[in-house]
């Protein structure tokens, strides 16, 4: 099966919401998730395989030369075969085309697979946000340059 990675659309935002019930602790509400299809700074990545049954994404927001890259969540069952980093893939390449030149991320100090996902991808860590996620739980921010050489 070949996996697809494609811009989101309004239709995919309840598979979208789904997705996020599996594994995001605070989920986007449905109109926040309507603005990254429908806001020309905002973007949201889908991924799936042949039958089109959305089985992640990504979401970004860009500022001029500068993107933030927001969540990124797959459905348990298909996590650990490369679906994150085909959307991180995907996501970069989409950014640089609309001239986006730097990254930034942040993640749950103990998430470990996520910060092994990133790391292997090129993310550096510049600094921590202490007790950002709650007491306790840190934020560990990230940069990536994307720039076109």
């Amino acid at each position: 099966m070949e996996l697809n990675i494609r811009e989101g659309t309004l239709g995919d935002i309840d598979a979208v919401m789904r997705i996020e019930s599996s594994g995001i602790r605070h989920p986007f509400p449905h109109k926040d998730l309507e603005a990254l299809v429908n806001d020309e700074d905002k973007m949201l990545l889908v991924a799936s395989y042949e039958n089109d049954e959305v089985i992640g994404y990504i979401d970004a927001y860009i500022i001029t030369f500068e993107a933030e890259l927001g969540n990124i969540c797959i459905l348990p069952e298909y996590r650990g075969k490369g679906v994150g980093r085909a959307l991180i893939n995907g996501l970069m390449e989409r950014l640089r085309s609309k001239g986006a030149e730097v990254v930034f991320l942040e993640v749950e100090a103990g998430n470990e697979t996520a910060v092994g996902l990133y790391e292997s991808i090129g993310f550096e860590r510049y600094n921590i946000r202490k007790n950002y996620y709650g007491a306790g739980i840190d934020a560990l921010l990230y940069k990536k340059e994307i720039r076109l050489s």
